[in-house]
C-alpha cells in the first residue's frame, strides 16, 4: 500500500489523510520532521538529493528528513527517516517546530538533533552522495546556491538557538 500522509491547515490541524503521491502532485500542506547530524568536531553531515527528486533535486540538505505518516508521530517519524536515509539508530533531541510554504512544497515540521560520530550509509535512492562539512564550507556552499531553500533556513535557525 502507498504511503499515507495527512493534510493538514496552517495550524497543524488534521484535514485528511491522502496518499504521498497525492499530496506532492497537489502540493498539499503535510508534517514533517527534520534532523540535523552532528558530530563531536563540530561538523554537520549534509547530502546531496537525488537527481529524481521532484522538489529541489541536486540540492543539499540537513541529515534527514520527510513526510510524517498518517498516525505516526513526529518523533517517530523523526526516527524512522534517520535510519532509512543515513542507517543512523541513534535517540533523537526535538529543538524547534519550523514551517515552510513555497511554489513546491508546503508543511510544517519539527526539527530534531543527533550527535553522532560513527560512519553514515546514505540511502542512494534519497541522495547522490553526503559529507560531514564545518559551518564555513556550509555557507559558502549557499553562497553558490548549492542548498534547498528550507534546508538552510531551518539550519540557521538551529544556530541561533544552539550559540
Amino acid at each position: 500500500m502507498e504511503e499515507q500522509n495527512e493534510v493538514i491547515d496552517e495550524y497543524g490541524n488534521t484535514l485528511t489523510i491522502t496518499s504521498r503521491q497525492e499530496i506532492k502532485e497537489k502540493k498539499l500542506r503535510h508534517k514533517a520532521s527534520f534532523i540535523i547530524l552532528k558530530n563531536s568536531k563540530n561538523q554537520y553531515f549534509i547530502a546531496q538529493r537525488s537527481a529524481t527528486k521532484r522538489v529541489y533535486p541536486l540540492k543539499w540538505a540537513f541529515g534527514a528528513g520527510g513526510a510524517v505518516m498518517a498516525n505516526e508521530s513526529y518523533d517517530d517519524a523523526a526516527k524512522r527517516e534517520l535510519e532509512e536515509e543515513l542507517g543512523v539508530k541513534e535517540k533523537v533531541e526535538y529543538l524547534f517546530d519550523f514551517s515552510f510554504d513555497s511554489n513546491e512544497i508546503h508543511y510544517l515540521a519539527k526539527v530534531y538533533e543527533v550527535i553522532f560520530d560513527k560512519e553514515v550509509i546514505i540511502d542512494k535512492t534519497e541522495y547522490e552522495i553526503g559529507k560531514w562539512a564545518n559551518d564555513k564550507e556550509i555557507f559558502e556552499m549557499e553562497k553558490k546556491g548549492e542548498f534547498c531553500p528550507d534546508s538552510i533556513l531551518y539550519f540557521k535557525k538551529y544556530l541561533e538557538i544552539r550559540n
